[in-house]
């Protein structure tokens, strides 16, 4: 029984005790493993050699970075709300608000191009074009949280997207001129030292995002985390209802493989 397994999240507990309410085999199952096998791989590599990541605790520059996740990340990321309280969710609101106010009056073509049909685009090509047309733009992810020492940290870290893990902290790309932030400067400082996280970037872009259908590719739409809540904005007072029903089913129980179809391709 997968209820007595030690659960995918990597938390080595039970699953029945740890995360009862998503199947071993769903979408949000697979990419729960992923959040674990990534920060395994970076922490085994860290752990055993003398040279530590840039990236530490309190540094939040990338999070002011307009980056892509998935809908499953933003799903993850929904159920870590339900255990705001109504302050915490109205800040998150007027935070989104106030980003998307910047781009309607700033960066009006960034915010088109979240609006348009990304259908046929793979996460490569959009996430390059998210980041040709965000050169220069600086919004904070809602999620930060100031401490009282002016450091900045993340209010949903157990759940924050992939690329929250392992960008700065290891290299998902061969790409050396790859630019990372003002601390790192190119992917290649960390490919000199760092872990690769080439595969488990590979297998988030073949096992969350992309489905094969009578010989045809069909891939997922990518958004920043802001336009993801932006889009669910009415909702976030009651998470429970949004995420319950055909999404839950659709996310956190059905079979991954099943689901992408259903997903991907519309079908029934």
């Amino acid at each position: 029984m997968s209820d007595d397994k030690i659960c995918f999240c990597g938390s080595m507990r039970r699953h029945k005790k740890c995360h009862p309410d998503i199947s071993w085999e769903s979408l949000a199952a697979k990419m729960l493993s992923l959040y674990a096998e990534s920060d395994r791989l970076i922490d085994t590599h860290y752990s055993k050699n003398r040279v530590k990541p840039v990236c530490r605790k309190g540094c939040s520059e990338c999070c002011s970075t307009v980056f892509s996740v998935s809908i499953v990340e933003f799903f993850l990321i929904c159920r870590e709300m339900i255990k705001f309280d109504h302050k915490r969710v109205a800040l998150v609101k007027q935070r989104v608000l106030q980003s998307i106010s910047y781009l309607n009056s700033k960066q009006p073509q960034l915010l088109d191009y979240f609006r348009s049909n990304h259908s046929g685009l793979d996460f490569k090509e959009m996430s390059l074009k998210v980041y040709e047309l965000s050169k220069g733009v600086k919004i904070d992810c809602p999620f930060l949280t100031e401490l009282t020492n002016r450091e900045r940290i993340c209010s949903v870290y157990n759940v924050r997207p992939l690329i929250c893990r392992i960008a700065g902290t290891s290299f998902y790309s061969n790409d050396e001129n790859m630019y990372i932030c003002s601390h790192i400067g190119t992917n290649k400082t960390i490919m000199s030292s760092g872990p690769s996280t080439v595969d488990i970037w590979g297998s988030f872009i073949k096992e969350i995002l992309t489905v094969t259908y009578n010989d045809a590719i069909y891939r997922g739409t990518v958004y920043p985390l802001i336009y993801w809540l932006y889009l669910a904005l009415n909702e976030l007072e009651n998470l429970k209802i949004y995420l319950g029903g055909e999404r839950h089913q659709k996310y956190f129980q059905m079979p991954y493989t099943k689901a992408k179809e259903k997903v991907l391709l519309g079908l029934s």
